[in-house]
């Protein structure tokens, strides 16, 4: 009955009522449940007792119901001696597992040193520390566990230096392993399932073993995830059997994408040793900083707690939404006009009470009590109690959870640290070189927007940043039609605004959000970007006309992120899934070049003994002896400004010092 009293309904909801008309009444009809479909029950046809099993699981699998896999009835089931679907007896063929856990045994283990060793590995502690066990196959059937709690871990390394390259699932693991055990040189990889995974489909949602060979391989065994040592040596050679089998089946995908498996074999594998040495060195920790700096913090929090309190006139739960919905628009009475509203009332989410800024001082008070109450309690609290007994955290870097194919770190996060608050350069300040150490910093300059003038070919562009010029102050004054000298300050903070966010599909509500623009400027200043920048205008549309008909779009070196949203009938997810087109070839290029850039410093750091540390998207963070530093800076800047020839110039400025805060 909406549609029969919207006289009744309040002017702003009307207009959105009867805009929506057809689409309401269309969503109505896709919502209702039909039950007159001209077909002809028959019970003789229902009856589940004559099924094919194996139909069943194959239509559950390519519509991907894989919860539905493991509640079937019985007798939707196969039998439990039924060979696993899809996996063909010469791919997956479970073998002996020699278990080695003496000296004697160790001394007659034969591994070749001329093709790759199939390994997985268990270790107690993170990162390789406390090492366990250690599976090797030289051919994915014939099994070799090695007991490393009963082993000479010395003896073991003489065994394993003879390994040329390593086949693995998430190879980084075992690899930190043996850097535990004593091992100076690691062998190479030859391939890793978890990221061959990832490089053929990014948007896959299924990483752990036992989904990839359930989806990938139809293997229907129990799980080869969260074993305790007995069930992991239990099923060591089922393990080695999957991963051989998965191996055999990505290398067939990969290798017939030719620009993909360059990418595999010069990006992907030659970084994960260097990833592996990053997280068994860990940084250095300054923990007494951070507990003297929590003292303050908390003086901080109680500061703003106390400012906050005063404009609402009472105190409060300032962490609950509800209760700081009830002072801002209730007590205080702040504009609702533009707000989010759901079922329990109006939104305080950071991007709403932006919308509030000019509003009241109180709002922006509780922006900065949310930003140092979540720095204390995700940094200034926790890391601390994250340090090794040598006072050094230990990141994780992950390959295959950005589709962009961008390093993510993880527990802790230390790509996540604000670079431009002072808060943040205080929690930086407390990651520190060692003695006698220094800290070097090289930040690539403007990365990916040099890398969008070189894949756009846009002629101003590449003129602008071979030249030196300011590419910000340079578009502002072809946009505005003045002299680059003439140019304000607030002119080309828009231009930068535009030259940036053009890269993540920015509009013109994304602009004047930004920039305080009025919509219409916004507009009209993205028009007359475009009219300036005809060669990235056309290098983004084409993207969005690839994404839509070829189904992927890809980066400078193959990497390749499938698009299959363009096609939605939903408009937010259609344009979303565009937008990401675009920012996908010009980001995931700038990270395959710093992939590339790693792997060469880290060749040419080991004769200074200088490690890296951290990659934080555009820098990498290096610690060397302090005599070193700038033989080190005069390395980074080398390989990072040469490692691929771009139409552009890449820049890359070096800092030093002996904490992370002085960078």
């Amino acid at each position: 009955g909406v549609y029969e009293n919207l006289g009744l309904v309040r002017d702003s909801l009307r207009r959105k009522l009867e805009a929506g008309k057809d689409s309401a009444y269309m969503s109505k009809q896709l919502a209702s449940i039909w039950t007159d479909a001209p077909i002809k029950l028959d019970l003789k046809e229902l009856d589940v007792a004559h099924c094919q099993p194996q139909d069943v699981l194959d239509v559950l699998q390519k519509l991907e119901f894989r919860s539905l896999v493991r509640q079937l009835p019985e007798v939707m089931q196969l039998p439990d001696n039924a060979e696993a679907p899809n996996i063909t007896s010469a791919a997956f063929k479970p073998g002996k597992n020699h278990i080695i856990d003496s000296a004697a045994k160790l001394a007659k283990l034969q591994l070749p040193s001329s093709q790759p060793i199939y390994v997985h590995s268990r270790a107690a502690g993170k990162h390789g520390r406390q090492p366990s066990w250690l599976i090797l196959s030289t051919n994915g059937s014939d099994v070799y566990s090695l007991n490393l709690t009963k082993l000479d871990a010395q003896a073991v390394v003489e065994h394993l230096t003879k390994l040329d390259s390593l086949v693995g699932y998430d190879v980084k693991s075992s690899l930190k392993l043996l850097i535990e055990l004593g091992c100076t040189r690691l062998p190479s990889v030859s391939h890793d399932v978890l990221i061959g995974a990832f490089l053929i489909n990014s948007l896959r949602r299924e990483q752990s073993l036992s989904q990839l060979a359930e989806v990938d391989l139809g293997y229907q065994g129990a799980s080869l995830d969260e074993l305790d040592d007995q069930e992991l040596i239990v099923r060591a050679p089922d393990i080695m059997a999957v991963i051989k089998a998965l191996h055999l089946q990505q290398s067939e995908v990969i290798q017939a994408i030719p620009k993909l498996n360059k990418l595999a074999t010069a990006v992907e594998w030659p970084v994960i040793p260097v990833l592996a040495r990053m997280e068994h060195t860990g940084m250095q920790l300054d923990v007494d900083y951070l507990k003297r700096f929590a003292v303050e913090i908390d003086d901080s929090i109680s500061d703003l707690e106390q400012q906050i309190y005063g404009h609402a006139n009472r105190e409060f739960n300032i962490a609950s939404p509800s209760q700081l919905a009830t002072i801002l628009f209730d007590e205080l009475n702040l504009p609702t006009a533009g707000i989010k509203k759901g079922k329990t009332g109006y939104s305080t989410a950071a991007s709403e009470l932006l919308k509030l800024r000019a509003a009241h001082p109180i709002i922006d008070l509780i922006s900065q009590y949310r930003e140092v109450s979540k720095l204390k309690s995700t940094y200034v609290d926790t890391l601390p109690k994250q340090v090794d007994d040598q006072s050094r955290v230990h990141t994780t870097f992950s390959l295959t959870v950005a589709q962009t194919g961008r390093l993510s770190s993880s527990d802790p996060n230390l790509q996540n640290i604000p670079v431009r608050t002072e808060l943040g350069k205080r929690i930086r300040t407390a990651f520190v070189a060692g003695p006698g150490k220094l800290l070097v910093s090289a930040d690539y300059s403007q990365f990916e927007l040099r890398i969008a003038a070189a894949l756009s070919g846009d002629q101003g562009m590449v003129e602008a940043f071979n030249s030196g010029a300011d590419i910000h102050t340079q578009t502002a004054a072809a946009i505005y039609g003045i002299k680059s000298e003439e140019v304000t300050k607030q002119q080309r903070y828009s231009a930068k605004a535009v030259n940036f966010g053009i890269m993540y599909g920015q509009g013109p509500h994304g602009l004047s959000v930004g920039t305080g623009m009025l919509f219409g400027e916004a507009k009209e200043f993205i028009d007359k970007y475009f009219q300036i920048r005809p060669g990235l205008k056309a290098y983004i549309d084409l993207l969005r006309e690839q994404a839509k008909t070829d189904g992927y779009v890809e980066t400078l070196l193959g990497r390749r992120r499938p698009t299959p949203d363009v096609h939605s009938a939903n408009f937010a997810v259609r344009e979303a899934a565009y937008r990401a087109a675009v920012n996908m070839p010009l980001q995931g290029t700038a990270a395959d070049l710093m992939k590339l850039a790693m792997t060469e410093v880290d060749k040419q750091l080991e004769p200074l003994n200088a490690r890296q540390l951290l990659q934080i998207h555009d820098s990498i963070l290096v610690e060397c002896a302090a005599a070193d530093a700038q033989k080190v800076e005069n390395i980074l800047v080398d390989v990072m400004e040469n490692i691929y020839k771009l139409s552009v110039k890449l820049v890359v400025d070096t800092t030093s010092g002996s904490d992370w805060g002085k960078l």
